[in-house]
């Protein structure tokens, strides 16, 4: 007897994937939320928390980011296509291949914008 209703198919993982991504926006949102308020409360804080996300780690966490937010944008896109074109799910597998690739061309892209300046200064 197993002790997971998991068993590796693509749809199983397609859907913890899309609660763990959901999760991790919603955890920037909350983050985003208290920076901003910071520009009233205190903005020498403000400009200092600014300066940090500036560094090199908190831009690669950023790059992980923007892949969690394009691949649950994708994924919930992939999710409503089901309910507007029933016969599309005999294609899961298929657009479940489409959002990965187009998560992982999105990020390439994105993750080059955020990290261009510490390859060729700033810009």
């Amino acid at each position: 007897m197993s002790s997971s209703v998991y068993r590796g198919r693509h749809g199983q993982w397609a859907f913890v994937t899309h609660r763990i991504t959901g999760f991790l926006v919603f955890l920037f949102l909350l983050l985003h939320v208290v920076d901003v308020s910071l520009v009233n409360a205190n903005p020498r804080v403000y400009d200092e928390v600014h300066d940090l996300y500036g560094n090199v780690f908190l831009r690669l966490f950023e790059v992980g980011l923007l892949a969690a937010l394009v691949f649950h944008a994708f994924n919930g896109l992939r999710i409503v296509s089901y309910d507007f074109f029933p016969r599309a799910m005999k294609h899961e597998r298929t657009m479940l291949w489409g959002v990965l690739f187009l998560t992982g061309l999105a990020t390439v892209i994105g993750g080059w914008v955020i990290l261009h300046p510490f390859f060729f200064g700033k810009a």
